[in-house]
């Protein structure tokens, strides 16, 4: 039996926040406007984009 590294549910971040947690592209994080569901108009609920759901826009929503 092997041990497994334990992984992160990567498929909801934007591309900014993706490449912004590789070393030296720190910068490119900020860059992330994803922050809102598109919906598809006249969609019934369907999704164009989904928001980021990187921890950094969650902790901005939260009142101070």
């Amino acid at each position: 039996m092997t041990a497994q590294a334990p992984t992160t549910d990567t498929t909801n971040l934007s591309v900014e926040c993706l490449l912004g947690r590789e070393p030296g592209y720190e910068d490119v994080h900020g860059e992330c406007r994803q922050t809102n569901d598109v919906p598809l108009p006249y969609g019934r609920g369907i999704l164009l984009a989904r928001r980021c759901c990187c921890t950094c826009h969650r902790q901005a929503k939260e009142p101070s």
